[in-house]
């Protein structure tokens, strides 16, 4: 039998790079891929909404599917399982993200916290109050919740745009607020936009959500008895009136967020694992592993479950669907607003737009600078080192970008319940949308020209 090399050059030729990762996963990590493609998916609903494939795209969401099972059926058109299904995986992993920052994170401290909190606070306080004051009185009042949205990806996006000479304490700072805010609209969307509640399957979740945390407790680490569970508790809360995202964030705090084990053991015992490894190999098939290592094999494959908490195992596993296709997705079907060109003048100065616009252009701006200013001077915070207020008025600008979360919270506002007049609501979600629109790119495109003018880099490498 010819001898086996244990050179590892040799070893490697047509083999991936042992640190090399999927091509899918290194695209979705771009901050700027992720701002790339929901232009894109909003772009085409834009496109197609106003051509000749109008009447084509307004049916497509309207498609019912489903499943049955005995005299039960669930059965949604395709906008609903977007919004309350894709979305409740989006929110999910908002709620991991959060977890995690809040355990380990930027937000684990409550001193490194507290800025990009009250940053955040502010910059919900301000575009809501600003929105109310100028639709105070009229039904459209009801989109207050609007303006307080911060699109992660794109801001992120946005930043990454600067290059590496943007200091790394502008994207803590940024993502940090950026993860307060989901909360805060996590909050909204649960006391405020939620229509009549069905207390049976609210409990039924409730106690799901209960046995999840005891799973937690007990210390399992698999995922599927997380996601078997997650399942059924998004059918509770979808049946229960309460929004079905809202499970996805509640879940996302069951799941265990620390490891059996330190890391450092995991080299000891995955080292222990490879000599026994080795010492079971008998050269009869190179190319096949015996009975023996196949045990081995499957002992390695524990370990990495025990080392890796499943907060990260799924939160990493879900980030690439979440930003290659949940996001892009619900760009592509909910942005899509038909554009009257001869009234649209007439849109732009309706109470909405404005509250929207004014909400995210001058509300985050003010909120977020102000109230960061405040608890510096009140020394509550410092300033990360490494910034100054020009980069967290440039910031507070990028908080303006409300798109994703925005778009939803607009849909959610101005949902027609029985008996209200679809014609006006539908009128107040066409306004709102093209305010988001507007209100993204405008702070934006600013946010970038102040966080150059700081930099004093060109915007692109």
């Amino acid at each position: 039998m010819a001898e086996v090399t244990t050179d590892f050059e040799e070893v490697s030729k047509g083999l991936p790079r042992l640190d090399a990762p999927s091509p899918l996963a290194a695209i979705a990590r771009q901050d700027a891929v992720a701002a790339c493609l929901l232009l894109l998916g909003a772009g085409a609903a834009l496109v197609l909404a106003n051509t000749a494939a109008s009447e084509w795209y307004h049916h497509l969401w309207h498609i019912t599917f489903g499943l049955s099972f005995g005299g039960a059926e669930l059965k949604q058109s395709l906008h609903v399982w977007i919004n309350d299904g894709l979305m409740a995986i989006f929110f999910f992993v908002v709620g991991l993200e959060i977890k995690r920052e809040l355990l380990v994170g930027e937000l684990a401290s409550f001193r490194k916290a507290l800025l990009p909190a009250v940053a955040a606070l502010g910059g919900m306080v301000c575009p809501a109050l600003i929105f109310l004051a100028i639709n105070w009185g009229t039904p459209s009042a009801r989109g207050w919740g609007i303006p307080m949205a911060t699109d992660i990806a794109f801001a992120t996006g946005g930043l990454a745009l600067l290059g590496k000479r943007a200091h790394p304490a502008l994207s803590v700072f940024l993502v940090a607020l950026a993860i307060v805010d989901d909360l805060g609209a996590v909050l909204v969307i649960a006391v405020f936009y939620t229509q009549q509640i069905a207390m049976l399957p609210l409990i039924v979740g409730a106690v799901l959500v209960s046995i999840s945390f005891g799973l937690n407790l007990l210390g399992v680490r698999r995922v599927w008895p997380y996601a078997l569970i997650g399942a059924i508790v998004w059918w509770a809360f979808l049946q229960s009136g309460v929004h079905a995202t809202i499970a996805g964030v509640l879940l996302a705090f069951t799941v265990p967020a620390h490891a059996r084990y330190e890391t450092p053991h995991f080299n000891t015992r995955m080292g222990a694992l490879l000599r026994k490894f080795a010492a079971a190999e008998d050269n009869v098939n190179p190319l096949q592993v015996n009975h023996q290592q196949q045990e081995i094999i499957r002992f390695m494959q524990r370990e990495h479950v025990l080392v890796e908490p499943p907060l990260q195992r799924i939160e990493f596993a879900l980030h690439p669907a979440c930003v290659l296709f949940i996001l892009p997705l619900f760009a592509f079907s909910n942005a899509g607003v038909t554009l009257e060109f001869g009234s649209i003048g007439g849109m732009l100065i309706e109470r909405t737009t404005l509250g929207v616009f004014f909400g995210l252009v001058l509300g985050k701006q003010i909120g977020v600078t102000l109230f960061s200013w405040l608890a510096v001077k009140l020394r509550l915070a410092d300033l990360p080192e490494g910034m100054k207020w020009i980069h967290v008025y440039g910031l507070s600008w990028l908080a303006g970008i409300g798109f994703t979360m925005a778009l939803f919270i607009n849909e959610l506002a101005f949902k027609p319940l029985p008996g209200e007049d679809a014609e006006v609501l539908g009128r107040f979600l066409a306004e709102g949308k093209i305010a988001v629109f507007m209100a993204s790119f405008v702070a934006g495109a600013i946010g970038l020209f102040v966080l150059r003018l700081a930099a004093k880099v060109p915007i692109t490498e």
